[in-house]
């Protein structure tokens, strides 16, 4: 009898002892400083693509604001010289974004482009295309068109251009 009475009591004095760790003045893990998700930024990585302040060229919100636009990007240089490092990323980035759309050869047969209903896309030897600027064809890019998705967020500033040097090269007027 005297060893169960022993027992409870230690029972019960151990059971007072863990009480209390959740006593009010014992509060570690409520009181530590910690950074709660999405509160602050992260900071960017190397090649990162930016969410603010990236982009020159403003998106209109019209038809014809993007009419107007597409006709003033056409004073936008291209800064990317057509040497064959650039021709070669050019192919490569057209390979893994364009090639689905525009085809093997540029003529607006890939295998996705075959599923397109209302028009396929443009065929990239057409004269409406080649005799763009290089500056429009890189509005296009950012901003894609009615079918096209936009490729600001896909392909950085420079892969952009390394796409039209190659456009020009594979598919200009020889």
């Amino acid at each position: 009898m005297r060893g169960t009475i022993r027992a409870i009591s230690a029972l019960l004095l151990l059971g007072q002892v863990g009480l209390c760790w959740g006593y009010s003045w014992n509060q570690d893990m409520v009181d530590q400083p910690s950074a709660k998700p999405q509160k602050f930024p992260a900071p960017p990585e190397p090649g990162s693509v930016p969410i603010v302040g990236g982009e020159t060229m403003p998106a209109p919100a019209t038809d014809d604001g993007m009419r107007e636009a597409k006709e003033a990007a056409a004073a936008v240089p291209n800064p990317i010289p057509a040497t064959a490092e650039s021709l070669a990323r050019g192919a490569y980035l057209y390979e893994m974004n364009c090639l689905v759309c525009h085809g093997k050869q540029g003529q607006g047969d890939g295998p996705v482009g075959l599923k397109f209903v209302t028009k396929s896309p443009q065929d990239l030897h057409e004269d409406y295309i080649q005799d763009q600027a290089d500056g429009q064809l890189f509005f296009t890019l950012t901003r894609g068109r009615k079918l096209m998705p936009f490729y600001r967020d896909a392909l950085r500033v420079e892969e952009r251009w390394d796409v039209i040097d190659y456009l020009r090269h594979e598919f200009g007027k020889k």
